[in-house]
């Protein structure tokens, strides 16, 4: 699921605007996020260069637009 997530290039919505994810995908989606935010500090340490992106209101369009502008996020150094 972040794998495909994650994937900016060529980005579109949906033909019929429904969401590729089914309920049970969302949920688990959102249990691993639930696990993984509740055994992380509160504050975290960061080093510098960093691209920090938010306000979104879960407008997934524009992450992918701004990952395909900047960036996206990989475990090549991104994400550890």
């Amino acid at each position: 699921v972040i794998a495909h997530l994650l994937k900016p290039r060529g980005w579109k919505p949906p033909v019929r605007r429904q969401f590729f994810l089914d309920c049970n995908e969302i949920a688990d989606l959102c249990d691993s996020a639930e696990r993984i935010f509740s055994s992380e500090p509160t504050v975290i340490k960061l080093r510098a260069p960093i691209k920090i992106f938010g306000d979104l209101h879960g407008q997934f369009g524009d992450l992918m637009r701004l990952f395909d502008e900047y960036g996206a996020p990989s475990t090549a150094g991104d994400i550890a």
